[in-house]
């Protein structure tokens, strides 16, 4: 079994790796395949860019230089990108996390501070001066009276959904207001806070989700 084959497809070159074969095997295939497509003449105009599959493999990054050191030694050659089936133990951790749903029912306090990662369902009350803060979005069903932060350090594309009237202030990401100055908050359990365009803080209406972050509402799957 070749350690290494060569397919075209539609959208140029993939190579792809026999997932128990031992590096220099695969090395030492890629650069006869690499050499005869180099060396192609129907081809030796164009840059070629290639895709490396490593199905079930998982090759570390030492692995990718060698292979992309190999074809960048050709000068009509160049790696697009690696694919594989398999992701790192932290990428698979953060996949979890990312589709996990965090639930909250406590008392924060004033001079409290409640940090989550992820995305949080709070169900208890934040005392005036308390604070909850998540590196994801954050759904209110319980009463704020104090502040709410969002996409914790710095990642304006969470969202605060709840009402927040009575909260002192709301944050997502880098972006926050305090509620006091703006006499426009909407007082409905609906209400969608959210970074604009404009790298304001804006409020809307979960109806209007698809809108405001499509990528949120297609992950969710519509409502």
């Amino acid at each position: 079994m070749h350690s290494a084959v060569l397919k075209g497809n539609k959208n140029g070159y993939e190579i792809v790796i026999n997932d128990k074969s031992s590096i220099k095997d695969i090395l030492h295939e890629l650069t006869i395949l690499l050499g005869e497509l180099s060396h192609n003449k129907a081809l030796k105009s164009a840059k070629l860019f290639i895709n490396v599959n490593s199905g079930l493999r998982l090759l570390s990054t030492d692995e990718k230089n060698k292979i992309r050191d190999l074809a960048n030694s050709y000068e009509n050659l160049s790696i697009d990108k690696f694919i594989s089936k398999t992701v790192t133990i932290d990428k698979a951790e953060q996949m979890i996390k990312d589709n996990t749903i965090n639930t909250l029912d406590k008392v924060i306090r004033n001079g409290q501070d409640v940090f989550i990662d992820g995305d949080v369902l709070f169900f208890g009350k934040i005392h005036n001066g308390g604070k909850l803060v998540a590196s994801g979005n954050i759904y209110l069903m319980g009463n704020s009276e104090g502040i709410l932060q969002a996409g914790f350090p710095n990642d304006e594309n969470k969202l605060i959904i709840g009402n927040v009237s009575t909260s002192q202030q709301v944050r997502v990401g880098e972006q926050f207001e305090v509620i006091a100055d703006n006499q426009n908050v909407p007082e409905l359990s609906d209400t969608v806070i959210y970074v604009n365009d404009l790298h304001v803080l804006s409020y809307g209406k979960i109806n209007n989700l698809k809108q405001i972050n499509p990528k949120f509402f297609n992950k969710i799957g519509g409502i």
